[in-house]
């Protein structure tokens, strides 16, 4: 089998950080591939708070910030899978309570973005530690360290 095309993953990067663009692509690449998806498409924006919290207020009615959003593209889209948005001040924040590097929340927000693409939920409990052990795998597959307690952390969600 050929390895997904890192043409398939388009990243925007509206952050005044520098990231490791590589790595996100990888990240979201190898999430698709491992659910059934090497020819998957998708668009990482890396942005701010300000603009993630506008996106939460428009297509969710919630008016907060929050670390990643994902806009699926629907059923007739081909193999454009969606969005994934990640405010990069907000991963920063997290990465630093969580006592990890930058690059390693970003992997892992693109990753859990990816996942919602391809149809995980992490409404309820048994769906999300299903998504965090899936997130796992793809994280070590990817390169990055495990981390088998990730949690959206600044939501008061439990380590």
């Amino acid at each position: 089998m050929e390895p997904p095309s890192s043409r398939n993953i388009t990243i925007l990067n509206e952050s005044e950080r520098t990231v490791r663009k590589s790595r996100l692509v990888r990240a979201v690449s190898d999430a698709f591939s491992r659910h059934g998806k090497p020819n998957a498409r998708a668009c990482l924006l890396l942005t701010t708070d300000e603009r993630v919290r506008d996106l939460n207020r428009q297509f969710r009615g919630i008016d907060e910030e929050t670390d990643v959003l994902t806009f699926p593209a629907g059923e007739y889209s081909g193999d454009q899978l969606g969005d994934i948005a990640i405010a990069v001040p907000y991963a920063e924040r997290q990465a630093k309570l969580r006592g990890v590097s930058l690059s390693q929340e970003l992997g892992y927000l693109a990753i859990h973005g990816a996942l919602h693409l391809v149809g995980f939920d992490d409404e309820a409990e048994s769906d999300r530690a299903e998504m965090v052990r899936q997130m796992n795998l793809v994280a070590i597959e990817t390169g990055l360290k495990p981390d088998l307690h990730w949690a959206s952390i600044l939501h008061g969600d439990v380590l």
